[in-house]
């Protein structure tokens, strides 16, 4: 961590030195936990690849270049390879010990010992040889023997590494985390292990030191009054009395002072905050399309200046904001320092204080703040000062963006409105935002009334007082006219129907297992082995997120990517139990419920339905004409076994087909919008909606082409022998077929089609059942089941 607060020796200020990291107070980050889940990936990955017992190409060329080089230096790669010896972890956790270094101390015996216990255990499980036992050539330096991966050594040095980072400036760490690699270079030069052991073992220990943070927190640095003071003298505004304010802040330490006889707030950059870890800002725009503050990777000095242009832009305009004394800093440390006024924040006020009054000239101020095109990034309800005469004032524009668009404009209004929802009535609390910021503002910032959206602050605020964002959207919508997306109809299901479904699914997977012969399924996936299932689930999850995507992009509005894994997998569990109308309407509710209007809901699904569509004919088409220039559909056959196949596809589908018509029967659904019986909209009237239906057919083509990608991984899980351009093809066919024809899609049918084309093309009938089974289970069944969970907790549970 490169913490010192002063600028370099060459800098005005260098004659001020600069202080080392100080550990104080520990914080979790939720970055850590996607690094654990990324380690763990990599190490799920390789682990897939070790126990196949074989060696590619690549890995071996690899092996043979680092192994090959030369000897000269053996006796200093030998020394830094120790520190992945296990016998370093008590060394350098002794070290910080006597250095009082004990929270680092902890962290390395933990993540070090951890790391080693599941080296041992992981090696146990795989039983991957180690290089001498393998072709890889004559093997140099050292002849180990044993089990390889993962490499113990590298899990060590890497676990290491990632526990003593937070505790290090910037440079140390980069310098740790060579050692790490060098640890695993060298035990492939060795000869000890092979490069994919190596990956597996810094993936392990990256992934157990991360959890290690995650669990015990990682140390927060704090600024030595001292210096800030010195600091603050050299930029020609001293400053006496300096302490720290007693507030806490996330990424910035608060400290008050006196300059000429009046108060001033002194607020100094944390150099190292979390909003610049770079995956925790991946995550973030992938969870929720929004990383809330753009200009956190940018230098200190140059944040310093972009909060106080925002803070002092608007003032300029009528919000009523501190003025600002001092914006300076480098890339090493950088200061704000502002009129300090007399005040409480709201959160620190009563409810019976949250005055009706008080609501709206609250909301005026982010009216004018809005007007002026600003997003705060960060309006909870401690960004709000009220002074003693009542008057509200807005601070901490550190994530502030001058020229913001609607989406950053509303997350500003949804933020504020769950911030306060815990500390007065939302009844009074939404009519005044209404009033002051209009209706349009308002239903904007449905989308961001979700937990992943909003941030910690306000997350933690409102567990602790027992307040949900149900009750919250709910009100919104009833102030704003809008309908409830829990209205009766599309959730409702008989029980007929959820019968019909669940034995629809006995039927296929016992009468299609009957018709194969149960030994001869099992044998196959025996016999492929089960290391290729994993990666039929990964294709399958990337299709899905895919369709996800694809549902994204057909809406007008920015909802977090998880509404819409859900909106596709209640659609599936929707149009299984009550066709195509009920699986678009049940559609449009789930996109309601993420805060998106009625109307721009129903658009989004007949956009979604139509750039299936044009997905399915492009990869279709593609794979045909692939297909015939490589000669790869002229061998057929006829199908094994089809008229029993066909008559258990037969029973399946028409039990599904029983259980919608008395659904719809026991309940019709009232005729959807007009926009959805007149069409939607032509799609290329500009060239903004030429690129949304663009990037829209793109995602939709993309997830099918994965999803055929997780059927020819399901075929080599169980030794299918069918050619890989031969099995894309005839399921591009398919797929088009049954976007075009859903019905040909639902159990039994899917199935049937599906089996039938694959032991045409020359499949065994037990192979290709055990395929079409597990192909379907992940891409059909899974989703279904967590399409019903959905729909049941939505009807049932607060959200």
């Amino acid at each position: 961590m490169d913490v010192h607060l002063l600028p370099r020796r060459q800098s005005p200020a260098a004659d001020v030195p600069a202080a080392p990291p100080a550990a104080v107070r520990p914080h979790r980050h939720a970055g850590d936990l996607v690094r654990v889940g990324l380690g763990l990936a990599v190490l799920g990955i390789g682990f897939l690849i070790a126990r196949r017992g074989e060696i590619s190409l690549v890995e071996r060329d690899l092996f043979r270049l680092v192994n090959d080089l030369p000897t000269l230096l053996m006796p200093v790669v030998w020394l830094v390879m120790q520190l992945g010896n296990v016998v370093a972890v008590p060394t350098l956790a002794a070290v910080a010990v006597l250095a009082r270094r004990f929270r680092l101390a902890r962290d390395l015996a933990v993540s070090g010992a951890l790391a080693y216990l599941v080296a041992d255990l992981v090696k146990g499980i795989v039983q991957r040889e180690r290089p001498i036992g393998l072709p890889v050539g004559d093997v140099l330096n050292e002849q180990v023997t044993g089990l390889g991966f993962i490499s113990g050594h590298s899990a060590v040095a890497a676990a290491l590494a990632t526990a003593a980072a937070p505790h290090l400036s910037r440079r140390s760490r980069r310098g740790v985390w060579a050692l790490a690699w060098t640890v695993g270079l060298a035990r492939i030069h060795v000869g000890a292990h092979l490069p994919l052991d190596v990956l597996g073992g810094l993936a392990a220990g990256w992934a157990i030191g991360s959890l290690v943070h995650w669990l015990f927190g990682v140390p927060r640095w704090e600024p030595p009054v001292d210096r800030v003071a010195a600091l603050l003298s050299r930029f020609g505004l001293p400053v006496d009395d300096l302490r720290t304010a007693g507030v806490r802040a996330m990424s910035s330490h608060p400290l008050t002072g006196r300059t000429e006889g009046r108060p001033v707030f002194v607020k100094v950059l944390d150099p190292d905050r979390y909003e610049r870890d770079w995956l925790y800002r991946v995550a973030r725009w992938v969870a929720v399309r929004d990383v809330k503050d753009a200009d956190a990777l940018a230098p200190l000095g140059q944040r310093a200046e972009h909060e106080a242009v925002a803070a002092l832009t608007a003032r300029q305009r009528g919000v009523h904001v501190p003025a600002v004394l001092l914006a300076r800093g480098d890339d090493r440390g950088a200061v704000v320092v502002q009129e300090l006024l007399p005040g409480r924040p709201l959160d620190e006020l009563s409810p019976a204080e949250l005055t009706p009054e008080l609501l709206r000239r609250v909301w005026e101020q982010v009216a004018l703040l809005h007007r002026a095109r600003i997003a705060h990034h960060d309006l909870v309800a401690a960004s709000v000062l009220v002074d003693p005469d009542g008057q509200p004032w807005l601070l901490d524009f550190g994530n502030a963006q001058v020229g913001a668009d609607a989406d950053a404009l509303a997350g500003d209004v949804a933020e504020l409105l769950a911030s306060l929802a815990g500390s007065t009535d939302v009844g009074v609390l939404v009519p005044a935002a209404v009033s002051a910021l209009g209706a349009d503002a308002v239903a904007g910032a449905l989308p961001g009334l979700t937990p992943l959206s909003l941030s910690a602050a306000t997350r933690t605020q409102l567990r602790r007082r027992g307040t949900g964002l149900t009750e919250l959207r709910a009100r919104v919508r009833a102030e704003l006219g809008l309908p409830d997306p829990d209205r009766p109809g599309a959730l409702r299901v008989g029980a007929p129907a959820r019968s019909a479904a669940v034995g629809a699914a006995i039927v296929v997977f016992a009468g299609l297992i009957a018709i194969a012969g149960p030994t001869g399924v099992f044998e196959s996936v025996e016999r492929g082995g089960w290391r290729w299932l994993g990666g039929a689930l990964a294709f399958a999850l990337l299709g899905r997120a895919a369709v996800a995507a694809a549902v994204l992009v057909s809406v007008e509005r920015r909802i977090a990517l998880g509404r819409a894994f859900g909106a596709t997998m209640s659609t599936d569990c929707a149009s299984v139990l009550r066709g195509r109308p009920g699986g678009r309407q049940v559609a449009a509710r789930f996109l309601e419920d993420a805060g998106v209007l009625p109307p721009t809901a129903e658009r989004a699904t007949v956009r979604t339905a139509q750039g299936a569509v044009f997905g399915a004919v492009l990869v279709a088409g593609t794979a045909l004409v692939l297909g015939l220039i490589e000669g790869r559909l002229s061998d057929w056959r006829a199908p094994e076994s089809s008229v029993p196949v066909a008559l258990v596809g037969a029973g399946a589908l028409l039990l599904v087909v029983l259980g919608q018509l008395l659904t719809r029967h026991d309940h019709q659904p009232a005729p959807g919008p007009r926009l959805l019986r007149r069409g939607a909209p032509h799609p290329l009237g500009t060239a903004t909606h030429a690129v949304r239906w663009i990037a829209l057919t793109g995602w939709s083509a993309a997830g099918i082409a994965l999803e055929g990608a997780a059927l020819a991984a399901a075929l080599h899980a169980v030794g299918a022998d069918v050619p890989l351009l031969a099995s894309t093809t005839v399921y591009a066919l398919l797929r088009l077929l049954w976007v075009l024809v859903p019905e040909l899609s639902l159990p039994g049918a899917g199935e049937v089609l599906l089996l039938l084309a694959l032991t045409a093309l020359g499949a065994p009938l037990p192979g290709a059942c055990a395929a079409v089974l597990l192909y379907r289970l992940l891409t059909f069944w899974l989703p279904v089941g967590g399409g019903a969970l959905l729909i049941s907790a939505r009807r049932h549970g607060p959200r």
